[in-house]
């Protein structure tokens, strides 16, 4: 969480702090005093050189979550020498392993700048310095070190809490498989601690956990890039060994979206045949196994391994790629242009901040919120709506009426057909997906239910300390569940509803674009529309697998020495009887074409497109 969110939900610390002088900030004030008799000193400096906006009636503060710091106050920072360098002198108490802060400027009326990007962090034990600059990366932390027998407690608490809370172990892997995964880990690790003499830096043992976790085949179990703590997200998302591109696999074939080198190399539709010299091919067979999807869907897999994502806190690829093949200088590529031509080309890394900050000023229509991931559009009489996410907690538009209006003004506008594109949509809210689905009825339909399992019925006592979620009702299920079959337990029945068309709801044609992203509710929605039959489905096989599904409420399981965090799935549903292990096949499948991609075209859109004529003229089904 945010540091701007944290404020308005935690409470203030006590507030002890140790300064130059006293003053007074908007309301809150330092006080002057000695520090505890036990404490440990840590020295801020900040260099503010570089804020424009910095004016000079600006205070300049830290806020945190360790006293003397508190996320509603503001601990006053000196500059008594005017050189732009910020100072404070922080005493925290004894036995601090961890606090997390952030820059704040205050302005003369009060309002507050936050610093932008993660949480920093201070380590009092082991660090009695931080010098940075505003907004930078931290260079003066200590590495996290672990012994071997840390390293195999975190495997114990990862088997732990996997056995007892996760409702589909045994969904896609044997009992004997699942057993393997953890002794090939505990293999890894003891590798590591001869390796390292007992002293394995965290990054070191990262893949390691990455890799058992992906090994459950799930797709919702995995090392999440957006719940990890400050430790992991320091040491791990902020170096600047990014590749200088964004791209899209087509099948396994690397093609450049997005030019982040400084001379613009990389034109668009560029493909990339290898990376340090080693094909695109060969490095995505190595990455595979660190990327989370259901049972032996691959193609959801490579999609996991993209990098397209400017509004997540850190790509897959960017952090596994450095780590599994540290890089000893500039990024080497052998590339083939749109024209044919190739070439060898030597190009900086960057910061994932730096290339996403890059691919935004060179390229407008990239979205900078999830608000810019819904689209609507009129290509002739066809309506083209996007809608490239269903999280709509992320969004500040109200997701409902924007679908309403956009429905509305496809009637108003006369549209005949309709193309629906949930390419990229892996999941979200299920409310957002059933109200898209409504506007597609042009009758009621009935919509049943798989049945819903969990692991559990009250969570261990030895797995609390290391489980979090945002609802703690988690912690115990006794009164939602009842004992089923194989030692887990079921939910309540969900009888048959009745789904009714929205009152805009379209009345032509239509088509939807799905590919391997789709999984969780997206795939929910595309397996509803393939069984009612009320769309075309067109693109590729979807995420998820008909076996069942693992999701619902997640818990993240906190190993307490590397501090890496796996999200945990709590709830099962399984249909009545066994599915494959695949995701929905679309009624119009479009074999990936890399060499149409890099042709500029949309495969997927023109078959879609094509579809919709043939039923308007009457030659479909």
């Amino acid at each position: 969480m945010c540091a701007l969110l944290r404020l308005a939900v935690l409470p203030a610390a006590p507030l002890h702090q140790r300064i130059v002088a006293c003053l007074w900030v908007f309301g809150s004030f330092a006080l002057l005093g000695s520090p505890p008799a036990s404490a440990q000193p840590v020295t801020l400096h900040i260099d503010m050189g570089g804020v424009a906006t910095l004016s000079a009636d600006a205070v300049v503060g830290v806020r945190g979550n360790t006293a003397p710091l508190s996320w509603g106050e503001t601990f006053a920072m000196t500059d008594p020498d005017g050189d732009a360098i910020y100072a404070a002198e922080l005493f925290f108490p004894e036995g601090t392993a961890l606090v997390e802060y952030k820059i704040v400027v205050a302005s003369a009326d009060g309002e507050l700048q936050w610093e932008p990007g993660q949480n920093r962090i201070l380590l009092p034990r082991q660090m009695t310095r931080d010098r940075r600059a505003f907004a930078g990366a931290q260079t003066d932390l200590p590495a996290l070190v672990l012994t071997g027998d840390q390293l195999r407690e975190d495997i114990r608490v990862l088997r732990n809490g996997m056995a007892a809370l996760h409702p589909g172990l045994l969904l896609h892997n044997t009992e004997a498989e699942v057993a393997a995964l953890y002794t090939r880990l505990t293999a890894q690790v003891d590798q590591l601690a001869a390796q390292y003499d007992d002293a394995v830096p965290m990054p070191a043992a990262y893949p390691a956990f990455v890799e058992a976790v992906g090994a459950i085949r799930d797709g919702h179990t995995q090392v999440s890039m957006y719940n990890q703590g400050p430790l992991v997200t320091t040491a791990l998302y902020a170096s600047a060994n990014r590749v200088p591109f964004a791209f899209r696999l087509v099948g396994d074939r690397m093609i450049v979206t997005g030019d982040a080198t400084t001379d613009r190399v990389l034109p668009l539709r560029t493909e990339v045949l290898s990376l340090d010299g080693r094909p695109v091919a060969e490095v995505l067979r190595s990455l595979m196994p660190y990327a989370s999807a259901d049972g032996a869907n691959d193609a959801k897999r490579l999609d996991e391994l993209e990098v397209d994502d400017l509004l997540a806190p850190a790509e897959r690829f960017d952090v596994l790629y450095p780590l599994l093949y540290p890089p000893q200088a500039d990024l080497a590529l052998r590339v083939r242009y749109p024209d044919g031509t190739e070439t060898d080309l030597d190009v900086a890394r960057v910061t994932q901040d730096a290339r996403r900050e890059l691919l935004w000023a060179r390229n407008a229509t990239l979205p900078r919120s999830a608000d810019d991931l819904l689209t609507f559009r009129m290509a002739g009489s066809t309506a083209i709506l996007a809608i490239g996410s269903f999280s709509t907690n992320q969004m500040r538009v109200n997701y409902e009426e924007w679908l309403v209006d956009a429905f509305q003004q496809m009637r108003t506008r006369g549209a005949e057909r309709l193309v629906v594109d949930l390419r990229g949509v892996d999941g979200g809210m299920d409310n957002a997906a059933t109200l898209l689905f409504q506007h597609l009825l042009q009758r009621p339909v009935e919509v049943g239910f798989w049945q819903g399992v969990t692991a559990y019925e009250v969570v261990p006592e030895a797995v609390r300390p290391f489980v979090r979620s945002w609802d703690d009702r988690f912690y115990d299920l006794t009164d939602d569940v009842t004992p089923g079959p194989d030692g887990q337990f079921v939910t309540r029945t969900r009888a048959p509803v009745s789904i009714q068309p929205a009152a805009a709801a379209f009345r032509g044609p239509i088509a939807v674009l799905v590919d391997a992203t789709a999984s969780s509710a997206t795939f929910y929605l595309a397996k509803q529309i393939k069984e009612t039959d009320v769309a075309l489905l067109v693109g590729q096989e979807t995420g998820g697998s008909l076996k069942g599904l693992n999701g619902g409420q997640m818990v993240f399981l906190t190993l307490p020495n590397t501090t890496i965090a796996a999200d945990v799935p709590l709830y099962g549903s399984r249909p009545a009887l066994p599915g494959p292990d695949r995701g929905v096949t679309p009624d119009i499948v479009v074999p990936l074409d890399a060499d149409a991609v890099i042709a500029g075209r949309d495969p997927e859109l023109e078959a879609a497109l094509a579809a919709l004529s043939a039923l308007s003229s009457g030659e479909g089904k």
